[in-house]
């Protein structure tokens, strides 16, 4: 696992049942990181399936720009 540094703590809700799987299957010291990590995959792929879903709906409605107009538009959050 990798060491995250610049941390800050944080309170959120989770199910109960979440919560037990969560405490029998992670260790009481790896938890911050496991939590850190699980997080970090998915932004990444939360990020992914929203450009996916801007790139479907440009198809859908036939419009032809370019991949760095598309990623520009992506990046100013038009999409």
């Amino acid at each position: 696992m990798k060491k995250h540094f610049n941390r800050e703590k944080v309170n959120f809700m989770v199910s109960k049942e979440i919560l037990i799987q969560f405490r029998q299957l992670i260790p009481a010291g790896e938890r911050s990181n496991f939590i850190n990590e699980a997080l970090e995959e998915a932004l990444i792929d939360y990020g992914r399936r929203k450009a996916i879903d801007g790139m479907r709906r440009l198809s859908e409605e036939n419009l032809n720009i370019s991949t760095k107009e598309f990623l520009k538009t992506r990046h100013e959050g038009l999409l």
